[in-house]
């Protein structure tokens, strides 16, 4: 994840230990990471960092593309699956492939997380922070929250709404959820499960995009996320908030649009932005966050 706009709050070193891996889809494990006694001193939406350097198997690979690359190897942010009141810290990762052509540089970390982080691993984190979270004065702005999410942006969203029936704050959800196929879809039982105890709160409507969802799917459309999709659960513009996570224009791409003067591809985030002003959504009313 490429967290925006985060808040400005101390972070701290936490030691934790891989207490189970669950594979989500062919690509995509959830790790559940056990701090022990440590204060979940953080809000649903919130983001950890891990750095690669701790992992001693990856050390002659990040010595090698920090050679190529000129510069030191960041930590990766991810968001968190889990909400406070959950016992283990979920993160949902979704392995990077290279691609010649399309990706710069080989990936990291994502593939030895989704592939290699057997349980009983340690890992050390830093968190908590970011600002994809429901303000605290979100009951008197809304009662109607609308999520817009694509592939592995779904994981802070699932956040949100699993904290938001948990405290049983009065707030109704909606899930557009963009999918290749439902395969493809993350914490598809999870959410079933959330939809059956919270009828009433919750709507989830999955939208695949290279398969039917016809029989296979209780709500579902073929394609992607659209306006008249969006405006079906938006008939009040002045009384929502959307937050939309998913894959958006890289850093890297930015930087080389303003070298070439060519502008990048809009992804689903971009394309997301220009649906959601376009029914009538004012910038403050939109939280948005890009993976990449």
């Amino acid at each position: 994840m490429n967290p925006a706009d985060t808040t400005h709050r101390k972070v701290r070193e936490i030691e934790a230990v891989v207490a189970q891996v669950r594979e989500e889809t062919h690509d995509t494990a959830s790790l559940f990471l056990d701090i022990g006694a440590k204060a979940r001193d953080y809000r649903a939406g919130h983001f950890i960092t891990i750095d690669p350097h701790q992992f001693a198997f990856l050390q002659q690979t990040i010595a090698y593309l920090e050679e190529i690359k000129g510069s030191r190897e960041k930590p990766r942010a991810y968001s968190m699956g889990s909400a406070p009141h959950e016992p283990h810290i979920l993160v949902t990762i979704k392995e990077e492939r290279y691609w010649p052509g399309e990706s710069k540089y080989p990936p990291v970390l994502s593939p030895s997380l989704t592939r290699n982080c057997a349980a009983g691993t340690r890992v050390v984190i830093r968190g908590f922070a970011g600002s994809y979270t429901l303000p605290d004065d979100v009951r008197d702005r809304t009662d109607n929250i609308l999520h817009v999410c694509a592939g592995s942006g779904i994981v802070p969203n699932y956040a949100l709404i699993k904290h938001s029936l948990h405290v049983d704050d009065g707030l109704r959800h909606v899930l557009l959820y963009s999918s290749k196929t439902k395969a493809d879809i993350i914490y598809y039982n999870d959410f079933v499960e959330l939809a059956r105890r919270h009828p009433d709160r919750l709507e989830i409507i999955h939208c695949l995009t290279r398969e039917d969802p016809v029989d296979i799917l209780p709500q579902g459309q073929r394609g992607r996320v659209d306006a008249a999709l969006i405006a079906r659960y938006v008939p009040d513009p002045s009384n929502c908030l959307v937050y939309s996570c998913g894959p958006g224009v890289l850093p890297w791409e930015r930087r080389q649009a303003k070298e070439t003067g060519v502008e990048p591809t809009p992804r689903f985030i971009e394309n997301m932005l220009v649906l959601l002003h376009e029914i009538g959504l004012d910038k403050s009313q939109i939280r948005q966050e890009s993976w990449g």
